[in-house]
């Protein structure tokens, strides 16, 4: 899961399993009192850097929906777009 934490740095990110295949995220904004939080990721107990990566794109995803400015603000996607 560090692949998780690195990739959204500066953003805290807080990690907890709600089941055996399924986790919580929230993301705090450094500073402020600015947070989101994104249930119901599926997941399992031994995960492949590919499968991080895909929980992170999923993550992205569904904050881009309620929250695009936080992106605007942290730049810590553009490890995957050229």
């Amino acid at each position: 899961m560090s692949l998780l934490y690195n990739y959204f740095t500066p953003i805290v990110v807080q990690v907890s399993l709600d089941s055996p295949f399924s986790m919580s995220v929230t993301l705090k904004e450094p500073g402020s009192c600015t947070s989101i939080h994104v249930s119901d990721i599926p997941c399992k107990t031994s995960l492949t850097p590919q499968e991080v990566f895909e929980i992170i794109q999923l993550i992205e995803d569904r904050v881009r929906v309620s929250r695009p400015e936080l992106f605007d603000y942290h730049r810590m996607h553009t490890m995957r777009r050229p």
